[in-house]
């Protein structure tokens, strides 16, 4: 009873949280937190402190995933909580492998975004000039200036399908 109704709740979430990002580009706190609390709650109370355990473990695992392209500028923060509310239901096992599935659609949407919007060559400038510098200087060069034609992606979509697919191939035994 507990799994169906945790699995409800996240398919719940990761809609509501993509709708609203694609709408906003951004996703709130009260739809991170709330779904956090959920997970944590309902595993709680299925299972007592191994539950606890297990949802604070997911979510503090779904925040290390993302973390670092946070600081480094590449995401907003309400990815980064949302795929720490979705290791609370998954657990810090699952949360990798959707984390995983999460970051090889994003660099496919990515793709698909740069050549819908003509940005593929100043992408693969971008690239040129970080491999002559990397191989001369040995170091990246980091730029804080904002791209404006670089396209804003909405990363909770590609969470939830990433969630989807690690949580079906756990379900068949594949994973």
């Amino acid at each position: 009873m507990s799994s169906s109704f945790l699995l409800f709740g996240l398919a719940l979430g990761l809609v509501v949280a993509a709708i609203t990002d694609v709408r906003e580009g951004r996703i709130p706190n009260w739809l991170t937190g709330s779904l956090a609390v959920f997970g944590i709650g309902v595993n709680s109370l299925a299972y007592g402190w191994e539950g606890f355990l297990f949802g604070l473990g997911g979510l503090i695992m779904g925040l290390v995933c993302l973390i670092f392209f946070y600081l480094k500028g590449g995401m907003g923060a309400g990815d980064v909580k949302l795929l720490g509310a979705i290791g609370t239901i998954l657990g810090p096992g699952q949360v990798v492998f959707a984390f995983a599935f999460a970051a090889m659609l994003g660099g496919l949407y990515s793709l698909a975004l740069l050549s819908n919007q003509g940005g593929m060559r100043h992408a693969w400038d971008r690239m040129f000039l970080l491999l002559s510098t990397l191989k001369v200087t040995r170091t990246i060069p980091v730029s804080d200036a904002p791209i404006p034609t670089e396209p804003k992606l909405r990363y909770a979509l590609v969470l939830g399908l990433g969630t989807v697919i690690a949580k079906t191939l756990f379900y068949y035994d594949v994973l």
